[in-house]
């Protein structure tokens, strides 16, 4: 038994300390993926709350079904954030992803370069999306969320041979597009030339 279902089985059993653990381990994932869906930090923050509730709620039912624990999370809060669109009738709307990253050590960058850096951050998170569908789902579960190639895979219902295939389609076409907006360099990539 693994330390995951060790601690999903204390939380069935009623041990809070184990669902606080769980919550400390899967918050900050799960908040990060629903923030850069929904756009604000004040949605995120309560979609976020009623994922961790529904999932707590329906922890006696819950059966390992090979995939993590955080799978399972993230295919709750992929739900909520649905019906949360579905509720104002609209598309989801662009953000900038760089505002939901975890907090990183300060690396004494100039003003300037951190200045072209949120901007870059920008632009990124507008060309995501710009991908189709899957391939941009793809990006938010394993880039942005950080899920492993088997959860991204249960979550959208696809083989892991499969998924790899749309993150590979998805960064060429960022790349493309990075490329014609003079992000990068077309010819010559690092270590190549």
């Amino acid at each position: 038994m693994t330390n995951e279902q060790a601690l999903i089985s204390e939380a069935q059993n009623g041990d809070r300390e184990a669902l606080n653990i769980l919550i400390g381990n899967y918050w900050q994932p799960i908040y990060r993926l629903v923030c850069y869906k929904v756009g604000n930090s004040d949605d995120a923050q309560e979609l976020t709350q009623e994922t961790f509730l529904r999932a707590f709620r329906a922890l006696g039912r819950y059966k390992d079904t090979g995939a993590s624990f955080k799978t399972y999370l993230g295919r709750i809060a992929l739900n909520l954030v649905t019906d949360f669109w579905r509720k104002k009738g609209r598309a989801p709307q662009i953000v900038d992803i760089a505002e939901y990253q975890e907090p990183l050590p300060d690396s004494a960058e100039r003003p300037e370069d951190a200045a072209i850096s949120t901007e870059q951050q920008q632009e990124l998170a507008k060309l995501i999306g710009l991908l189709p569908d899957e391939q941009r789902q793809t990006i938010e579960l394993r880039i942005i969320a950080g899920i492993s190639v088997k959860e991204a895979a249960h979550i959208m219902g696809k083989t892991e041979p499969a998924l790899k295939m749309l993150q590979q389609r998805a960064l060429k076409s960022l790349r493309k597009m990075c490329i014609e907006r003079g992000f990068i360099e077309g010819g010559v990539e690092h270590g190549k030339g």
